[in-house]
């Protein structure tokens, strides 16, 4: 599962095909958009697969102001995730 502003990631689709659930997130996505496709789409993930063990990497180009990601997470629910 991959959750990625669709603006700016990926830029090879190479990649993109490698990636099993895509969750396109638009440019300034908030927190409460933000933690309900999480919420929805890991519930989803793991009907699909059972794994041994999970790894969750929210990042930090997330963060709102970080010119790198364009979202708008605050860091209060960054710091939940």
């Amino acid at each position: 599962m991959d959750m990625y502003n669709h603006n700016i990631y990926p830029g090879d689709l190479y990649a993109k095909r490698a990636i099993k659930r895509k969750v396109e997130l638009d440019w300034g996505t908030e927190d409460f958009e933000y933690l309900q496709k999480v919420e929805f789409h890991a519930g989803g993930a793991l009907n699909e697969v059972r794994p041994d063990i999970i790894v969750y990497n929210a990042g930090t180009d997330i963060l709102d102001g970080d010119p790198l990601g364009g979202l708008s997470i605050s860091p209060q629910v960054h710091h939940l995730l």
